[in-house]
């Protein structure tokens, strides 16, 4: 906070800060600070996909220099690409170097292990001190700022404007905050490692963008193309229901908008803008339907050339899936059956997958069982054929309902017949009304209190299911008045031994 000598003042002016930021740390929930490193690890994820564009598009122009040699502007996009790569990696460098030093200071990550939470993900002190009281944060967005003007530096001042970059570092308008206070004080440490994430990925795509830029500058397309291949792309996908149009579009891979392209399909001619014909057909026919595409082009020598191509779609009878949204529940513990089916396809053409639970195939069909342990809330089911995703259902996972304490046959509290205590000589732990077949809790353990009119109370304890001696002697010799009560009961169920917070309170009548 401070050092050296301070004022009685000061002393209480940092004691208060000191109070103020434990508070504030105690606000925020383990829930969120969660959610920040979830941020973080989405944030990595997309980072390696950026990066793995920046590599592509590198390579395409390395491969076009390589090819042209002569051309001067493959040659500028290639040295300022290099360039480029260079400032992006010097500047990821510098936040991953930032990031482990923060993590350090608050104790690395838990357990050790580098894919967790950090150790104290609601610490709001150390980087507030080193960003605010030492002066990292100024170094911190000055350097934001120079990668920003290096990177638009290497493009043309009139085409900088192209580039939508999020590397900014403007103070708030609405606040005399500064952008360094705004960023690391009062905010907890798995959000700040969680923000400079993000500003490795705001690098990152300004770097694809400038890459973008250069890749599109060449004056000769990119790919050396050595064969020319038909192409049949879906507008709608593949899986039309009957009444519904399919919808593709069909060209020759490669073509410019200068090649004179002749489209047909199945024999009928099809309109065609910039060598790109346009077929669309209403489906009448459930199931399969092929059709042949025919594209005749004249090469630059004046010879025509003529490509073939088979296409298909599936055509679907029109399905309603009905179903009550508010009961996608499954239950801790439990074997929930999951049945999954595509219609169209067969129940070994479709790939099932959940995300939160594990799922068990059963039989040669579309059924499953599924376990969940309750570290989640919600589990999402998805099928998906040939890698393409057809649905998915979300359920909420459950607790199994506590089970209701019994004395025999008695269930409910309120007053008895001694007839009817006499009778009895079991404990049970019934799971009443609940809709998933077979499912039973067993009693373990209970205590059975007997608080007579006249004289002071004495506790039974027992286990299992039937009744002590001790128990079956307070039953038969209760009087009218007396009062009963079944309590502390645990019961073993399908995920363990639960305790069971009701209790069952009798009054004995004549």
């Amino acid at each position: 906070m401070a050092g050296g000598k301070v004022s009685v003042r000061q002393k209480m002016i940092n004691m208060m800060y000191l109070v103020l930021t434990a508070l504030l740390a105690l606000n925020v929930s383990a829930e969120i600070l969660k959610s920040f490193h979830m941020v973080e690890v989405s944030m990595d994820r997309a980072g390696e996909n950026i990066d793995k564009k920046n590599v592509n598009t590198l390579a395409a122009i390395a491969r076009y220099h390589t090819d042209i040699p002569a051309d001067p502007t493959g040659t500028l996009a290639y040295n300022k690409s290099i360039e480029a790569k260079k400032i992006a990696d010097d500047g990821v460098k510098y936040f991953t170097e930032l990031k482990e030093l923060l993590i350090k200071n608050a104790d690395g990550r838990k357990d050790g292990n580098p894919e967790e939470e950090v150790a104290q993900p609601s610490n709001i002190e150390l980087h507030a001190n080193l960003m605010i009281n030492q002066g990292k944060g100024k170094e911190v967005k000055d350097k934001i700022n120079a990668i920003r003007n290096a990177l638009l530096g290497l493009m043309p001042k009139e085409k900088q404007e192209l580039i939508k970059s999020d590397l900014r570092t403007e103070d708030p308008k609405d606040s005399k905050e500064t952008w360094e206070a705004e960023m690391f004080e009062h905010t907890p440490l798995a959000a700040v490692v969680a923000l400079l994430s993000k500003t490795q990925n705001d690098i990152k795509n300004t770097e694809s963008q400038v890459l973008d830029y250069f890749r599109g500058s060449l004056t000769e397309n990119v790919m050396i193309i050595d064969q020319l291949t038909p192409q049949i792309i879906p507008v709608n996908g593949t899986n039309i229901t009957i009444g519904n149009k399919y919808q593709a579009e069909i060209f020759l891979a490669a073509s410019s908008s200068r090649s004179e392209a002749s489209i047909s399909v199945n024999g009928s001619a099809l309109k065609s803008e910039s060598g790109i014909g346009k077929y669309e057909v209403t489906a009448s026919r459930e199931g399969e339907n092929k059709f042949k595409a025919v594209i005749t082009t004249t090469n630059s020598s004046g010879k025509k050339e003529t490509y073939e191509k088979e296409g298909s779609f599936f055509a679907l009878a029109p399905l309603a899936v009905i179903s009550a949204t508010k009961m996608n529940v499954v239950y801790i513990g439990l074997e929930n059956p999951i049945s999954v089916s595509v219609p169209g396809f067969s129940a070994n053409k479709v790939d099932v997958t959940c995300s939160g639970g594990n799922l068990r195939k059963v039989g040669s069909g579309g059924e499953y069982l599924l376990t969940v342990d309750g570290s989640i809330r919600e589990v999402k089911i998805s099928a998906s054929v040939e890698g393409k995703t057809m649905g998915f259902a979300t359920y909420r996972v459950r607790q199994v309902p506590k089970p209701t304490p019994m004395l025999g046959p008695i269930e409910q509290s309120g007053s008895v017949s001694m007839g009817q205590l006499k009778a009895v000589n079991f404990v049970l732990t019934a799971l009443k009304d609940f809709a998933f077949e077979g499912v039973k809790f067993t009693p373990i353990s209970w205590n059975l209190v007997y608080a007579p009119k006249n004289g002071g109370a004495r506790v039974e304890q027992g286990s299992g299911e039937q009744l002590t001696g001790g128990a079956k002697s307070i039953l038969m010799n209760a009087r009218p008045g007396d009062r009963i009560i079944l309590m502390n009961i645990k019961a073993k169920g399908p995920a363990g031994p639960v305790p069971i917070p009701s209790s069952l309170v009798l009054e004995v009548r004549q």
